[in-house]
């Protein structure tokens, strides 16, 4: 596969994912903006930083995985390293302890480089623990160590607020030393993410729903929605991977899942009650990519 086919095959992955109505539209236009960088010979030109706005377990690492290989493909942004991008979450230090973070921040960023003498790439960093900081000195030390290094690294902020004014506020902070575009992204609604596990999970094992299990499943995950322990797409793989396992034990004698094959994940199940206290351990402040993605 060529890189040209890469773009196309990484921009179509992107083109189907759930609830990312805006950052679709922003890959729209990168693909624009570039044909006519190359068309005007304005290569100097370059794209801004991110501020993207994201639910917690909304597939943000499924969309920054995507991003990077989009931009690699594309050739929008130059890669060097061992890895196209890495996610970190920035913790929050009170005024007048020691500021580790950024000492770390610069030595997974030396880490990642490898070989090369930078690592260039996207820096997806999570600063949820900043939204009512963003106008303290760490936060803007953050800031100006990313500025000095714009011409290698993007930077795409991750925050899971609602919070207008939180947001305003760190818009302000980071535009200050940088640019950036604000993107946010659309929780899936209940219908999508049945459309998401009957596809991904279901549809590839030769199995469908029926319109009574889909009412059922619909029921389920909107009782685990209102969990404080929900944890997005995470929960809803989890539920998906569990009613698999059910049928592939059981004595399966038709492809169409009913409702009463599905009556053990009912929304008031001893299985969805266990799942409503699910916490994925699995920690996204690492180097790695994730193979399951948000689509």
């Amino acid at each position: 596969m060529n890189k040209q086919e890469a773009a196309n095959k990484w921009y179509d992955t992107i083109m189907e994912l759930y609830g990312a109505d805006e950052f679709k539209e922003k890959v729209r236009q990168l693909r624009v903006f570039q044909r006519n960088r190359i068309k005007y010979s304005a290569t100097d030109i370059r794209i801004p930083n991110y501020l993207w706005i994201a639910r917690r377990g909304g597939g943000v690492s499924t969309c920054i995985n995507a991003f990077a290989e989009y931009l690699y493909a594309e050739n929008i942004i130059e890669f060097n390293g061992n890895v196209k991008y890495f996610e970190f979450k920035l913790g929050y230090t009170d005024q007048g302890e020691f500021f580790s973070e950024l000492t770390r921040l610069n030595n997974t960023i030396e880490e990642i480089a490898g070989f090369h003498r930078y690592f260039k790439g996207l820096a997806c960093l999570h600063i949820n623990e900043w939204q009512d900081h963003a106008n303290e000195a760490y936060f803007y030390k953050v800031l100006d160590y990313l500025a000095i290094k714009n011409d290698k690294i993007k930077t795409v902020f991750y925050l899971d607020s609602s919070n207008r004014r939180m947001i305003e506020s760190i818009e302000s902070s980071i535009s200050s030393r940088m640019r950036i575009e604000t993107i946010a992204f659309r929780f899936p609604e209940i219908n999508e993410l049945i459309d998401y596990i009957e596809k991904r999970y279901f549809n590839r094992q030769g199995f469908s729903l029926t319109k009574e299990a889909r009412d059922l499943l619909s029921e389920s995950i909107e009782a685990t929605a209102k969990s404080k322990q929900f944890n997005g797409f995470v929960t809803v793989k989890q539920l998906a991977k569990d009613i698999l396992y059910h049928l592939l034990i059981s004595s399966i004698r038709e492809p169409d899942i009913s409702a009463d094959t599905l009556s053990g994940f009912s929304k008031d199940s001893a299985h969805i009650k266990r799942l409503k206290s699910f916490v994925d351990a699995k920690s996204v402040i690492g180097f790695g990519t994730e193979e399951e993605g948000s689509r």
